[in-house]
């Protein structure tokens, strides 16, 4: 077996898995409003989520579980398609994939946390 043939079928694997911890968290990717609710809960108590989760909160532990899937599967795009493959997002969100979505929206939310940083630092 080729090394493309793994990484694809891992690759499928972790999409497939993100979509059921996707239906277990109740977050619908075909609704943007849902996905970026959900990333903002995560990113806003990404820490005590990880807390939680480690004391056996299983709804944390899923949580942390689905945020790091999808940058587990960011790092194996990346290292595929190159880091620009996050400008070719739509083409793949034609797909339907959940992890796409989710990773939209991680990476929006993120540069607006950062952008909202910087104002305040400006503001100062």
């Amino acid at each position: 077996m080729f090394s493309d043939e793994i990484g694809y079928r891992t690759g499928r694997e972790l999409e497939l898995e993100i979509e059921r911890k996707c239906l277990i968290m109740q977050v619908d990717c075909n609704d943007e409003v849902s996905v970026q609710t959900f990333v903002h809960d995560v990113l806003s108590h990404l820490d005590s989520y990880g807390k939680a989760a480690a004391e056996g909160d299983m709804q944390a532990r899923v949580k942390i579980e689905l945020y790091g899937m999808a940058m587990l599967m960011h790092k194996e795009n990346t290292a595929t398609f190159g880091p620009g493959y996050m400008t070719q997002l739509d083409a793949l969100s034609e797909h339907e994939f959940g992890w796409v979505k989710l990773a939209r929206a991680i990476w929006n939310e993120l540069e607006r946390r950062d952008s909202m940083n910087s104002v305040r630092k400006e503001q100062l």
